[in-house]
């Protein structure tokens, strides 16, 4: 009986030693949710304070684009105006023309006018020729019958040579007439000119003014269509950024909990486990790292499309050298003898760009890690209205042949086994780049290292 009851006492401890054991795992596993509860929501606080600066950034563009409406219709408004003045203007110009038909209509007249009075004039010269005629007779009977006439004689004689001058005068100034009248003719025939050329200048401002019209309202349409597709670039950003949201908050927990859970495996029960199974641990928490820092560049990579450039003059000399500090600081493994030249000043976005200095600088050191001693170049020229800047290493180098590759998403030249890497930094520095209206380039060979180029804007007062 007393061995009955031991072997029931002993079995209810080994129950109550595994019930204890159960809570104590429980309790862990309680700790470690807690723990990841924790970090979730220090995550959700980050992404809302983020999300802050993505509507701030939107409410900006959205009164920008107001403005820009504004401003359109002030310019519509301007052409109107123009439209309705260009219309007086013709209105004026059909008053102008009904003028000068007038003018010539008038002249008309008075060439009738001066006409008739040619003919009248030719009338009272040939009078004037009869009564000459009759005078000579008159006074040749005068002088056969009286002699002793002979001083009324020379009188007429006077008065024959003072009408012989008139005469003459009058011819001289028919002659004048005669010229004046041509030249009022030749007047004439080139006012008609010009009044056809007038003519065809009106149709051809009307035509332009037609043409106006149409450009107006294609310019209507035009703006329209800009406004919907800005309306449809937004709605695909706004998706986009979700999108990119809620897939670094997605696959980011998982990843922390495969990381965490394989930690607590190797922590507690490393001991238990054969080389084999550590060496497969270290793998997934090895791998879940390259997973994170993956999705870190995504996301970095998807947002830098929406990032407004904010220009300022930046000082590359501090910028570098601060660059070069915090690499080295994170990178502590082979470190190269820099040799920073004179870095002149430029315009762009100091966050962006020291974004492209750390990544240059960076792969220049990652890929000198095998050589026993290497110098990294860092210096610059100008050329035009821009500054170069490069990098120069002595590391592994590539074959130019695969050139185009070398700045695509996820596009690597050498194995993840040699390098480390997600093979999205150049890609960041391209777009960076390429956003501050720059280019970037590289020149390389196979184990004898890599120079980076990309060039920026000089600073605004030198441009």
């Amino acid at each position: 009986m007393i061995k009955k009851k031991s072997d029931e006492l002993s079995i209810a401890n080994k129950e109550l030693a595994f019930q204890n054991k159960e809570k104590e795992t429980r309790a862990a596993e309680l700790i470690i949710a807690n723990k990841e509860l924790a970090f979730q929501n220090v995550e959700k606080e980050k992404r809302a304070s983020e999300l802050t600066i993505p509507n701030k950034e939107l409410a900006f563009q959205n009164k920008e684009k107001e403005k820009r409406a504004s401003e359109l219709a002030i310019a519509n408004k301007e052409l109107a105006f123009q439209n309705k003045e260009k219309e007086k203007r013709a209105a004026e110009l059909v008053i102008a023309n009904k003028e000068l038909v007038f003018q010539n209509k008038e002249k008309e007249k008075r060439e009738s006018e001066l006409t008739i009075a040619n003919k009248e004039l030719a009338y009272q010269n040939r009078e004037k020729e009869k009564r000459a005629s009759e005078l000579a007779i008159a006074n040749e009977e005068l002088a056969f019958q009286n002699g002793e006439k002979e001083s009324r004689a020379a009188e007429l004689i006077i008065a024959n040579k003072e009408l012989a001058f008139q005469n003459k005068e009058k011819e001289k100034r028919a002659a004048e007439l005669v010229i004046a009248n041509k030249e009022l003719v030749f007047q004439n025939k080139e006012k008609e000119k010009r009044a056809q050329e007038l003519i065809i200048a009106n149709k051809e401002l009307a035509f332009q003014n037609q043409e106006k019209e149409e450009r107006a309202e294609e310019l209507i349409i035009a703006n329209q269509e800009l406004i919907d597709r800005t309306a449809q670039l937004e709605s695909v950003n706004n998706d986009l950024g979700s999108f990119s949201y809620s897939v670094s908050h997605d696959l980011r927990a998982p990843i922390r909990a495969i990381s965490g859970y394989t930690r607590i495996l190797v922590e507690d029960y490393g001991d238990k486990l054969d080389p084999e199974g550590i060496k497969i641990l270290d793998s997934i928490m090895s791998n879940s790292k390259k997973m994170g820092e993956l999705i870190d560049d995504l996301l970095a990579f998807s947002t830098l499309g929406r990032k407004e450039i904010i220009f300022s003059e930046i000082n590359m000399v501090a910028l570098v050298k601060l660059v070069i500090e915090e690499v080295l600081h994170q990178d502590g493994q082979n470190v190269p003898i820099f040799n920073v030249t004179h870095l002149p000043t430029a315009s762009g976005d100091q966050s962006l760009i020291k974004q492209v200095w750390i990544n240059l600088i960076s792969n220049a050191i990652k890929y000198s890690r095998y050589k026993l001693k290497t110098h990294v170049k860092i210096g610059a020229y100008t050329k035009d209205d821009s500054v170069v800047y490069y990098v120069k290493d002595e590391g592994a180098g590539f074959d130019m042949l695969y050139y185009d590759k070398i700045f695509g998403v996820f596009e690597r030249l050498h194995s993840h086994e040699e390098f480390e890497g997600t093979g999205i930094g150049l890609a960041i520095v391209q777009k960076i780049v390429h956003k501050h209206n720059g280019t970037v380039w590289a020149e390389s060979k196979p184990n004898e290292g890599a120079c980076f180029y990309f060039s920026l804007p000089e600073p605004f007062e030198k441009n």
